[in-house]
């Protein structure tokens, strides 16, 4: 018997079989590992392209917050404008109205002085509108 007789399975197996048994477990297990590093692989790539994506779509959202918040500064300047030039077109006309006017002789003293008090306060008033809206821009 010795040393073979641990070889010499009951069933009939011989020393090939034993060896193709050890060979075939141990490829099992390698195609396991192989398997699981694969999957790993797979895994950490994906993963490393979520994280990617995730700052990309962050980078992409403060573009457009940049975006948005700049045509709103440009909204509120081109509003600025358009009252400065409407005051400036009304300032204008407060003055011609101010170095146009003659009243007659006969005219009340109360209308008068009302005019010029109203004149002088609009003119007053729309040389501060002006004067914001440079201070606001």
């Amino acid at each position: 018997f010795g040393t073979m007789a641990m070889f010499n399975f009951a069933g009939g197996m011989s020393q090939t079989d034993g060896f193709g048994l050890g060979t075939g477990l141990l490829s099992t297990g390698m195609a396991a590992a192989a398997y699981n590093q694969n999957a790993y692989m797979a895994s950490l790539a994906m993963r490393q392209c979520q994280m990617y994506q995730a700052k990309n779509y962050h980078i992409g959202w403060i573009s457009v917050a940049r975006d948005d918040i700049r045509d709103m500064m440009n909204i509120s300047v081109t509003r600025i404008t358009n009252y400065m030039m409407v005051g400036s077109l009304i300032l204008g006309m407060a003055c011609d109205a101010l170095l146009g006017v003659n009243f007659d002789a006969n005219c009340p003293s109360y209308i008068v002085n009302a005019f010029w008090v109203s004149i002088g306060l609009s003119i007053l008033f729309f040389t501060m509108s002006i004067m914001f809206a440079v201070k606001g821009q």
